[in-house]
């Protein structure tokens, strides 16, 4: 069966602080602005997504950020390890001379315009690791985290067909990561009678977090999603 949304992808994330480094190429800029600790707490806490504590924690077997991507470029969905996230943005950290493929994506079936993460690009696996390790300390969202944006999210049918089932489509195709709990990354409007956002939740089972609120928390700060 082929998803409704063309490109859809899993993600985890880390907190880290915006620094250079002498041996990266950076495609894209960052921008930080000051946002109190209590606040972060505050919108963790209310949209129930667990993260590990400042200590790094990491389960997969390297630091770098590995793609998977099946299906023909219209309908393509992709799966990453250890994508990073800061200042609203996603951020591949790989070596040079790496091979990756096309990752760029479609997230809505309403969006015509595709994501392309930013990327890093180290001389050497060493410098990328000390890179984590010792200048952004990244927080990390663990286990499988599914993004898709949604518009009209009030109306529980385009809630479903428009965006939870194309994705959890998607999903299926990197097996068996379906069978187990997951977390949702959504982009969506604010709504505080949609009940759509808590059958999201429960359906995945490690809850839902809102793109806004994660882009309030990333910046000045990096996030890994471990998938």
């Amino acid at each position: 069966m082929m998803p409704l949304i063309s490109n859809v992808f899993n993600v985890d994330k880390n907190q880290i602080n915006k620094q250079h480094y002498s041996n990266v190429n950076y495609d894209k800029n960052d921008s930080t602005s000051s946002t109190s600790a209590s606040s972060l707490l505050s919108e963790i806490n209310k949209h129930t997504m667990n993260i590990t504590d400042s200590i790094f924690i990491h389960y997969n077997k390297t630091l770098e950020t590995t793609i998977e991507c099946v299906g023909s470029p219209y309908n393509q969905s992709c799966l990453y390890h250890n994508l990073y996230y800061v200042d609203s943005w996603y951020m591949i950290l790989t070596v040079k001379g790496k091979q990756l493929p096309s990752y760029s994506i479609r997230t809505g079936a309403f969006t015509m315009v595709h994501t392309t993460p930013s990327k890093r690009v180290f001389d050497s696996y060493s410098h990328l690791e000390r890179f984590i390790r010792t200048v952004i300390d990244p927080k990390i969202i663990p286990s499988v985290t599914l993004h898709f944006s949604q518009p009209w999210h009030d109306n529980i049918g385009h809630a479903l067909f428009d965006g939870l089932y194309p994705a959890y489509v998607a999903l299926i195709r990197f097996p068996p990561r379906h069978l187990h709990p997951f977390r949702i990354l959504a982009g969506i409007d604010n709504c505080n009678t949609c009940w759509s956002e808590d059958i999201y939740s429960r359906f995945g089972g490690l809850g839902i977090l809102k793109q806004s609120v994660l882009n309030k928390m990333s910046k000045g700060h990096w996030f890994m999603f471990e998938e």
